[in-house]
């Protein structure tokens, strides 16, 4: 991985928040204060009316008044084809807004290097949770490199956190990592064994974290005070950013104090609403209840056969994990665990992780977030087979005999898709396809001539593919498709014409 002469930074780029760490000389890792002082980078994006961008905390003070022109919460729509939004005319991408948060974490660490006499750093390993498939990694990626680094490697943000706890501390032990950050809640199942951690299991919900709970007092708030909006209705207007904030310290104050006041103005008119933890935590019973739904889940799906009393210890990680109602709802769920939240602040444990694992390459054996398959027809419902599933362990090697369809067939098309669901065969609708090619020998043969596929997951998390019929044969590796060309040529362009 890195020499002992390479620098690389580890970099959690989150939902809500983002921070960028390395491991000192002292061999522990730092996290690293950006320009404004703050270990935390809000992952927030401002458009003014003169064409420049603003990123991180000043963004989020102007989202107050100015949510028309301000973008956050876009790691949630990295991999999303049908996002569109424009500010000015300028079109908005999940590459583009994740490659100015990078871009300002980078040069504000690098700024801070250089005025200690010391040379900037341009690798990274950023991580990425644990469920995002191969186009999301992919885009990513591409987002790292728009903004000028060298991305080493993508690792899981739980596989990070339970690294920044220390392998000693978990050697021998089946334990879990339950990271609910701002946006985004991720599960990862692991052990470790002789100094290696080995993931069993992963689950998770790009669309449950901490701004759920925000948007949800809003709401509550609304009702309270007898306004008849919800906030997805006003989330464009002027007003709706200082609401959500005041509704996230709201939030942070019902974690401290048994009740509280959220202040806001809604159409020029201020309002007060007394919100007891109790009615919160009531409010929000529904959404905790789905993240201990996906840790069930997670351990009925794993390789090795689990139980919830097999896991020894639970590490709770990301800044909402702060809430007490979570604590509890863990605690309740699994009364034989270990609920782990110490020693570092869950908010930074992702980036530390990360710095850790670009300084010494601490070997991890990761599986697959998601199936493939191969296109094929089950009774004439055109289905994808799976040959890997969700859940298999990085080097992993399946093979499958399916047959032509129709006589003098002279070749097939070999198409390979992907989906997070763990039956045999997923109707095509359900999935996505990511590449495909053909298969071909020349000549026609009968109906039911065998064809044989293999899938072969390599430890770097490559798909290989294999097809074989009479003796022909078709070999390539999966491409895995991010943002086009295209697109990462416009990002580029449009990054550097922005003073960030």
């Amino acid at each position: 991985m890195a020499n002992d002469k390479e620098l690389i930074y580890g970099i959690d780029l989150g939902t809500t928040n983002s921070c960028i760490a390395l491991v000192g000389e002292d061999g522990e890792p730092h996290v690293l204060e950006n320009y404004e002082g703050f270990k935390t980078t809000p992952s927030v994006v401002y458009y003014d009316d003169m064409g420049n961008v603003l990123v991180g905390d000043e963004a989020k003070r102007l989202m107050n008044g100015d949510a028309e022109h301000t973008v956050a919460f876009i790691k949630r729509e990295i991999g999303n084809k049908n996002y569109n939004r424009e500010i000015y005319g300028e079109k908005i991408s999940p590459l583009v807004i994740s490659s100015m948060i990078l871009k300002k974490m980078v040069a504000d660490a690098n700024d801070m290097r250089v005025s200690e006499g010391l040379e900037p750093i341009h690798k990274a390993v950023i991580t990425v949770p644990a469920y995002f498939g191969s186009t999301e990694c992919e885009i990513t990626r591409q987002a790292g490199e728009i903004a000028g680094i060298e991305v080493v490697k993508l690792i899981p943000e739980p596989t990070a956190a339970a690294i920044s706890y220390g392998t000693k501390d978990l050697e021998g032990k089946t334990f879990m990592v339950y990271d609910l950050g701002g946006g985004t809640f991720d599960i990862s199942i692991m052990r470790v064994e002789n100094g290696q951690l080995q993931e069993l299991a992963n689950d998770g919900d790009h669309h449950l974290g901490g701004v759920d709970w925000d948007v949800a007092l809003a709401n509550y708030a609304f009702q309270l005070c007898g306004i008849d909006v919800n906030y997805e209705e006003i989330q464009d207007t002027p007003e709706a950013g200082r609401i959500i904030l005041n509704a996230e310290q709201s939030k942070r104050m019902l974690s401290r104090n048994s009740e509280t006041n959220m202040k806001f103005n809604y159409k020029h008119r201020p309002y007060v609403a007394r919100i007891t933890r109790d009615a919160f935590e009531d409010l929000m019973s529904e959404r905790v209840d789905d993240t201990i739904m996906l840790m069930r889940r997670a351990i009925k799906n794993s390789r090795t056969p689990l139980t919830a009393d097999d896991i020894q210890e639970i590490i709770l990680v990301g800044g909402s994990s702060y809430m007490p109602m979570i604590k509890k709802a863990v605690e309740d769920a699994f009364p034989k665990a270990k609920i782990r939240l110490d020693r570092l602040k869950p908010d930074l444990a992702v980036a530390e992780g990360a710095a850790i694992y670009a300084s010494t390459g601490v070997k991890v054996k990761m599986v697959s977030p998601c199936s493939y398959g191969i296109g094929c027809f089950v009774d004439d419902r055109e289905v994808s087979s799976h040959l890997i599933n969700k859940g298999d362990p990085y080097g992993t090697k399946n093979n499958d005999e399916f047959s032509t369809r129709n006589d003098n067939q002279t070749s097939v098309l070999i198409r390979v898709y992907s989906d997070r669901a763990n039956e045999q065969n997923v109707p095509v609708s359900r999935c996505a396809m990511l590449a495909s090619k053909p298969l071909e020998w020349g000549k026609p043969v009968p109906k039911n001539t065998p064809v044989y596929i293999t899938f072969h997951l390599t430890e770097s998390g490559i798909l290989q593919i294999y097809g074989e019929c009479g003796g022909n044969n078709v070999v390539f590796d999966l491409d895995v498709e991010g943002a086009s060309q295209a697109e990462v040529e416009e990002a580029r362009r449009t990054i550097s014409n922005k003073t960030i």
